[in-house]
């Protein structure tokens, strides 16, 4: 059986009374939080002031939190992502010379984290929030959307390195950025057929614009919907081992091209998490309003029932304002 969400009202009383189990009393029996110059605070006040100004979204939080444990197993793929996801950000805080608290507050806007194993914490849940979102959306996606996009999109695979020559806007025809690629070119024609792949990365690592340069111009995997047209007609052309005689134009300049090898097109079950992913991704990318709506039918999934009608009633606008939007983005 489910268990059942329970509201701000609940933990903040269990918090103040495990904090403050021998608080004095008011003669309604509320217990007294703190006093000032014999005004006394009550917990119920102190809800009240903290349920208008952070109620509803640490309540939604807190719900969006525990579905999200619910349909996110912690695997080793998460927990090292997190951590290094940690670890960049520690490390960016060290070269700022600061601590990990003043940063947090300062450059991400987090306060209340002040050691590594709390942002941890915070991150981990965090990113299950995300990937619960993800598969909430993917379930929009049927066996044939699934189908159609592998059509579409999926070819034999290509893996190849290339070196790009952009045209600068003082080479208003691209003729300077032509010679130069004629030119490199000629600098593989000079080399042995064996050197060949180590004079390309040399050149790559020298010339090229595109930021595959640091890796010999490197590129894996790409397919005919990856690129452009004119970079897979002449990759696809060219044998595994031979590069482009001709350098080849596209929108970004020109590209000397280098072909490492081709892999058959991957099957339809191989491919159909990755396809998944993508088209979750896209419709993400495209429907800044769908990660609302896919949490909200999360939160319904697990029967959220809000007892504090101020709460509630901020909730139910909430939806009425994501509904709204939803409605103006269809038209």
């Amino acid at each position: 059986m489910k268990k059942r969400i329970m509201v701000l009202t609940c933990c903040l009383a269990l918090l103040f009374t495990t904090a403050c189990g021998s608080n004095p009393k008011l003669e309604n029996g509320e217990e007294v939080i703190a006093s000032v110059d014999g005004k006394e605070i009550s917990v119920n006040e102190l809800y009240e002031e903290l349920k208008g100004n952070y109620g509803y979204t640490s309540l939604i939080s807190m719900i969006d939190r525990y579905i999200a444990e619910q349909e996110i197993k912690t695997t080793e793929e998460i927990e090292d992502y997190v951590k290094e996801t940690v670890e960049y950000y520690v490390s960016y805080a060290e070269s700022l010379n600061v601590d990990l608290e003043t940063f947090l507050i300062n450059y991400v806007g987090l306060s209340g984290i002040s050691t590594e194993e709390e942002f941890y914490n915070y991150m981990l849940a965090d990113y299950k929030v995300t990937l619960a979102i993800e598969k909430q959306v993917a379930t929009r996606f049927s066996d044939e959307d699934i189908e159609k996009y592998y059509n579409e999109n999926y070819s034999e695979r290509l893996t190849v390195r290339h070196i790009l020559i952009e045209i600068e806007e003082s080479d208003k025809d691209g003729s300077k950025a032509l010679k130069e690629a004629q030119d490199l070119i000629k600098e593989l024609d000079k080399v042995d057929a064996d050197e060949v792949e180590d004079k390309f990365i040399d050149l790559a690592k020298e010339y090229s614009a595109d930021s595959s340069y640091a890796n010999g111009g490197l590129i894996e995997d790409i397919m005919s919907s990856t690129v452009v047209k004119s970079f897979w007609d002449a990759s696809y052309a060219l044998k595994d081992g031979e590069y482009t005689s001709k350098p080849v134009k596209s929108e970004f300049g020109y590209h000397i091209i280098y072909r490492i090898s081709k892999d058959e097109k991957p099957s339809l079950k191989d491919s159909k998490e990755e396809i998944l992913k993508s088209l979750t991704d896209e419709a993400l990318s495209t429907d800044e309003l769908l990660s609302y709506v896919a949490m909200n039918e999360l939160r319904e999934k697990y029967n959220l029932k809000i007892y504090d009608k101020d709460i509630d009633a901020s909730y139910d606008e909430f939806l009425e304002q994501i509904d709204t939007l939803s409605k103006e983005q269809e038209q």
